[in-house]
């Protein structure tokens, strides 16, 4: 009889000790989680790198006239790539010493010989919330490559003299490089576009008696708005880039009597032009 009152009165501790467990795995287990289940783009790590132009002044001359990027400003080319939220932005600079021109339905471009890199993106943990990824990969300019302990730069052109439409206008540039060790090696640049999209305006200049200049914009420093493109070794990211300068006005386009211009905004986005031409009636 003395061992069943001794079983009896031991059982309340032993609930008491169950529930004390089952308590503190139940508050262990409902404990707040910093990852309620979100997902958002992030960057990944760099899968490649390359050496390419890098475009800074980009500028179209309409034919039988002339274009000129003006000289003692400063030009910032800011490029920028992203994959849904995940964004990596990157800048060339270059404060001109001459005035850029380009005559008579030339393209140019002031480039820049710079490293790039190509990263990888990837979903990392949120707290709430879903932003996929867009694209796999993202680019960013790494900045310049030393020549001589200085930035490389030159001006490559991109369509030739008497060129009467931009609207097939090269997205991309090949050009040499001669180092002062005498080494000399090729490099492709970054894509851009540049050319003729569609026609923002018309300018008949068939019974005009003298040239008419116009320029870019007379209020922003901003030149051109354009997309832009990175592959390298297969590993291929789009972006865009925002040309800019110190002063309005910078870019200026002079066009001649006797053709009728039709104007588009450069890239499609402007505020920088580019040109077709119709030769007047006779």
């Amino acid at each position: 009889m003395k061992a069943k009152i001794y079983i009896i009165r031991l059982l309340p501790i032993i609930v008491i000790a169950i529930m004390l467990v089952l308590l503190h795995t139940t508050v262990a287990t409902a404990s707040p989680s910093p990852n309620l289940g979100g997902y958002e783009c992030g960057i990944g790590s760099e899968v490649a790198e390359g050496i390419y132009w890098t475009p800074i002044i980009l500028l179209n001359s309409p034919y039988a006239g002339s274009a000129s990027a003006m000289q003692s400003l400063t030009y910032t080319a800011t490029f920028t790539f992203n994959s849904g939220p995940a964004t990596l932005t990157s800048q060339a600079l270059w404060t001109s010493s001459f005035t850029i021109n380009a005559n008579d339905g030339e393209a140019i471009g002031l480039f820049r010989l710079d490293e790039w890199a190509i990263y990888s993106t990837k979903l990392v943990p949120v707290i709430v919330g879903y932003e996929p990824c867009t694209q796999p990969y993202v680019a960013k300019d790494l900045g310049p490559v030393p020549v001589d302990g200085a930035q490389y730069f030159k001006v490559i052109p991109i369509l030739p003299s008497g060129t009467t439409s931009d609207e097939n206008e090269p997205n991309q540039v090949y050009a040499t490089a001669v180092f002062p060790n005498g080494t000399i090696e090729d490099f492709y640049s970054i894509d851009f576009n540049n050319g003729f999209n569609s026609i923002e305006s018309i300018l008949d200049m068939c019974s005009a008696t003298q040239l008419m200049t116009m320029s870019v914009s007379q209020s922003s420093t901003t030149l051109l708005t354009t997309s832009v493109g990175v592959s390298v070794d297969g590993y291929s990211s789009s972006g865009s880039a925002t040309i800019q300068t110190t002063a309005t006005n910078a870019w200026s386009y002079t066009l001649s009597p006797g053709y009728i211009y039709y104007i588009s905004y450069a890239g499609g986005q402007g505020p920088a032009y580019a040109f077709e031409i119709q030769t007047c009636p006779s």
